[in-house]
């Protein structure tokens, strides 16, 4: 069975909400640098922070009685990390109605890859996670003075995820969502 497809005007409309509500975040905090200090961001609405290794998981968001804590998975990169708290933070600012979130790893060992099925929610929190982590409005005019005159090469790339302390394939996808490509 295939995966439901949403007609463009429902998809803009979902990604103006998201991308509005991470800005809100930023404005809210008063975050003004790159890279994003996500962390900061959690302590300050006074969400706990663990860490510890999985083989399952990437993260996690717990919700009970007014208190919220996100679990990361050590064992991964740190800029994998930072997504992670980012995502997590998707979950907690756009689905509320819900107490518990985990963010299953694929299944990468062995000849049997899984591939873990990305839920609309999911897929919301990570948008989410890439409009936190890079402000459209700041990657648009880093995009624009790093640009030279050969295009856009993978070097730039390389360049403004370690700015923004990403991956360059988030920020690859972050440039496409963007329209930002030469």
């Amino acid at each position: 069975m295939g995966r439901k497809t949403l007609p463009k005007k429902k998809i803009d409309m979902i990604l103006k909400k998201i991308e509005g509500k991470a800005k809100e975040t930023l404005d809210t905090i008063g975050i003004k640098t790159i890279p994003i200090p996500v962390e900061e961001i959690a302590s300050k609405l006074n969400i706990k922070i663990s860490r510890g290794p999985s083989k399952d998981f990437s993260g996690l968001l717990i919700r009970k009685d007014g208190s919220a804590l996100i679990g990361v998975n050590n064992s991964e990169v740190p800029v994998r990390q930072r997504f992670t708290i980012a995502h997590e933070l998707g979950h907690y600012f756009l689905h509320p109605q819900k107490d518990t979130f985990v963010d299953y790893r694929d299944n990468k060992e062995g000849d049997h890859k899984e591939k873990v099925t990305r839920t609309p929610r999911e897929r919301e929190a990570d948008m989410f996670a890439a409009a936190l982590l890079m402000p459209s409005e700041q990657i648009e005019k880093d995009f624009r003075s790093i640009i030279t005159k050969r295009g856009f090469t993978e070097d730039e790339l390389e360049a403004l995820a370690q700015r923004y302390q990403v991956s360059e394939k988030a920020m690859r996808f972050r440039l496409l969502n963007l329209n930002l490509k030469n």
